[in-house]
C-alpha cells in the first residue's frame, strides 16, 4: 500500500513523473492547519468564504476555527476521535471542519440528506463521538445519534454566520421547512461554540502530515459504503497536483482574484478538493447551499466575478435551462471543471456558447484524489485528459498483468492515495495490487498521445449526477418490503443525471404497485439512490446457480430506450 517514509516535518518538494512530464507545485506546508495559517498571514483581511452576501476573511476563519477547536478539546475528546459534519454548503461547514482538524481530531463529512438509517451506519462504523448538524435535518440526525450512541451535538441554524441576515434567513427557512425543525435535547447552539475563547490549541499534541484529517464515505469497490481516511499529506499532495494541472488554465490571474463558485457538496471529494485548492491560493470560495434552487443559485453567481466553477453534467444543465443565467457576466470565468460523471457533448457545446468557457473534463476518486485532467487549450473530447503530476497509472488485465495495448483496469499509485479503507483489512487486500497500485474498478485506455479515456466500469455501480449508486444497496431496501419477492436494479440513461437507477421487481403480493415501492424507498434511501422507475415482472433472468443476471436487464432497458 501507499506509505511514505519521509519525515513528518518535511515539506512537499517538486516532483515529476514520466507519465505527465509536469512538476508538482511546492506548497511549503505539511498540514491543513499550516496551509490556513500561511494564507491568513499573506492576506488576513481578504475574503476566504462567502455565502448569501456574507463574507468570512482569512483572519476571521483562523479565529473561528480556533474557537471550534478549543470547544471540542473542552468536551474531552481525545486526539484522533471522529466528529461528524452533517451540514450543507454553508459558512459553518468549512469552519467546523477546520476546527475539528486543528483540535487534532478527524472530520467525518456526511450527506445531511441521508436517512436516519444511512447516518447511523456511518456514525457506527466510524465511531463518531460528536456531530455538527443542520437544524432543519435535526430529527433524522437525532434518530441516528440514538442508534449509534452519539451524545455530543452542535446545532447549526440556516442563518448562522450570515451576520444581520441571520434572523431573516432563519425566518424564511422556518416558513418553508417548519415541520422539519427539531431541537435536539442537550445540543449546543453554534453561536455558543464559535464564541469560545481559543486557549487550548497550544496544549494539544502537534499535528503531523501522516495524521488522518478527513474520513469521507465512498462505495469503494463494493456496494457497502466504506470510510476513506485521507491524511494531511495526501490532501496537500493533491492540492499541489491541482496547482500543476490547472496553472495554465488560470494563467495571468492574481491569486486573491481567484473566485470559486462551489455548488458541489463539501462531503464530496470534488467539493473538498476545490475548497482546499482555493484556500491554498488565497482566493475566495463562494458556497451554494442548495443548487437545486436555480434562481438562488444564479443570484449567488451574479454577486461575484466567478473565475472557477466545478460541476457535474447535471449542474451545468440546470444552469443552462435558466434564462437569467444566460445574461450573467462571464468575463472572468476561466475554468469550468467537469468531473464525477461524463459531460455530454451537447451540454459542453451549449455551455461554451453561453459562457465562452470550455468545460475541462477531469478524473478522480475519493480514494485517489485527482488522477488526470485535460490541459488548457489541448482538451480532447471524450477523454479525461493527461495524468497529473506525481501520479503513476498502470492499466491491468484480469490477471494483474500490465496492459500495454488496449483497455485495462485503471490502477494508480501516488502519495495522494489513501493508505486503506477504514477498518476494512479484507477490502484493502483486494483493493491494492502487490506493487502498491490502487485498483479503481474503472476500465480505461490511453490514446496514442497519452490521453486517458474511460471505457466502462468494472463493477456494476451506477453514476447518477456524479454520485456512486450501488444496485445491491437499493436491492436490499427493496427486498425488505413484504410485498417484494426479489428485485434487480440497473442503470438507465438520463440526459441530465447521466444515469439513473431503475428497478425490476417480482411481486410477492398482488397489491404491490409502483407508488408503494417508491414510498418504501423514500424512507430508507437518499434521493439520488431511489429508483426512478419500477418495472414489474413475473420472474428475473438467472444463471444456472440462481444468480440474477443484471446484464440481461441492462440490455433490455437499453433496447426499450432505443425503440
Amino acid at each position: 500500500m501507499n506509505r511514505s517514509n519521509k519525515k513528518d516535518n518535511e515539506k512537499l518538494k517538486l516532483v515529476s513523473t514520466r507519465q505527465s512530464g509536469s512538476e508538482l507545485a511546492d506548497l511549503g506546508v505539511c498540514t491543513i492547519e499550516e496551509l490556513l495559517q500561511h494564507s491568513a498571514m499573506k492576506t488576513p483581511k481578504a475574503p476566504a468564504l462567502s455565502a448569501m452576501g456574507a463574507n468570512i476573511s482569512y483572519e476571521r476563519l483562523q479565529n473561528l476555527s480556533a474557537a471550534v477547536a478549543t470547544w471540542l478539546i473542552n468536551q474531552g475528546l481525545q486526539p484522533g476521535a471522529r466528529v461528524a459534519v452533517a451540514l450543507p454548503n454553508m459558512l459553518a461547514h468549512p469552519v467546523a471542519c477546520l476546527g475539528i482538524i486543528r483540535a487534532g481530531l478527524i472530520a467525518v463529512c456526511v450527506n445531511p440528506l441521508y436517512t436516519p438509517q444511512e447516518l447511523a451506519q456511518v456514525f457506527k462504523d466510524s465511531e463518531v463521538k460528536a456531530v455538527f448538524l443542520f437544524e432543519p435535518m435535526g430529527q433524522g440526525v437525532q434518530q441516528a445519534m440514538l442508534k449509534a450512541g452519539v451524545s455530543i451535538a452542535v446545532q447549526v441554524a440556516p442563518g448562522d454566520q450570515l451576520g444581520w441576515r441571520r434572523s431573516l434567513v432563519n425566518w424564511v427557512a422556518h416558513r418553508r421547512l417548519g415541520s422539519k425543525f427539531t431541537r435536539i435535547e442537550g445540543a449546543v447552539d453554534w453561536r455558543k461554540v464559535v464564541a469560545t475563547r481559543a486557549t487550548k490549541l497550544s496544549q494539544r499534541a502537534p499535528i503531523t502530515a501522516e495524521q488522518t484529517a478527513f474520513i469521507i464515505y465512498s462505495g469503494g469497490t463494493t456496494g457497502q459504503p466504506k470510510g476513506v481516511p485521507i491524511s494531511h499529506r495526501a490532501l496537500l499532495f493533491n492540492v499541489g497536483q491541482q496547482h500543476s494541472a490547472l496553472r495554465a488554465h488560470l494563467l495571468g490571474r492574481a491569486e486573491p482574484d481567484y473566485v470559486l463558485l462551489l455548488a458541489v457538496p463539501l462531503y464530496h471529494i470534488l467539493g473538498l478538493g476545490n475548497l482546499l485548492f482555493t484556500l491554498a491560493k488565497g482566493g475566495k470560495a463562494v458556497l451554494v447551499m442548495n443548487p437545486r434552487d436555480t434562481t438562488a443559485f444564479v443570484k449567488e453567481w451574479s454577486r461575484h466575478r466567478i473565475s472557477s466553477f466545478p460541476g457535474v453534467n447535471t449542474l451545468y444543465n440546470s444552469l443552462l435551462e435558466n434564462e437569467e443565467f444566460h445574461s450573467q457576466d462571464f468575463t472572468d470565468l476561466a475554468l469550468c471543471l467537469g468531473a464525477g460523471m461524463p459531460v455530454s457533448e451537447s451540454t459542453a457545446k451549449f455551455w461554451h456558447r453561453i459562457t465562452g468557457c470550455h468545460i475541462t473534463e477531469a478524473y478522480g476518486m475519493t480514494e485517489t484524489g485527482l488522477i488526470s485532467c485535460n490541459p488548457a487549450g489541448r482538451s480532447r473530447p471524450g477523454s479525461v485528459g493527461l495524468p497529473v503530476a506525481g501520479i503513476e497509472i498502470s492499466l491491468r488485465s484480469e490477471n494483474d498483468d500490465e496492459v500495454t495495448v488496449g483497455a485495462g483496469e485503471i490502477c494508480v499509485r501516488s502519495p495522494a492515495i489513501m493508505a486503506g479503507y477504514w477498518r476494512r483489512p479484507e477490502e484493502n487486500a483486494s483493493a491494492f495490487t502487490s506493487d502498491g497500485f490502487f485498483r479503481t474498478g474503472d476500465i480505461g485506455l490511453f490514446d496514442p498521445d497519452g490521453y486517458l479515456r474511460l471505457v466502462d466500469r468494472k463493477k456494476e455501480m451506477i453514476i447518477s449526477s456524479g454520485f456512486k449508486v450501488f444496485p445491491s444497496e437499493i436491492e436490499r431496501v427493496l427486498n425488505a418490503h413484504p410485498g417484494v419477492m426479489e428485485s434487480a436494479v440497473v442503470p438507465a440513461p438520463d440526459e441530465k443525471a447521466g444515469e439513473i437507477p431503475i428497478a425490476y421487481v417480482v411481486r410477492r403480493q398482488p397489491y404491490l404497485d409502483e407508488a408503494h415501492v417508491i414510498a418504501h424507498c423514500e424512507k430508507y434511501l437518499v434521493s439520488y439512490k431511489r429508483p426512478r422507475r419500477i418495472i414489474f415482472r413475473d420472474d428475473l433472468p438467472k444463471s444456472n446457480v440462481g444468480k440474477i443476471l443484471r446484464k440481461e436487464l441492462v440490455g433490455a432497458e437499453q433496447q426499450e430506450c432505443s425503440e
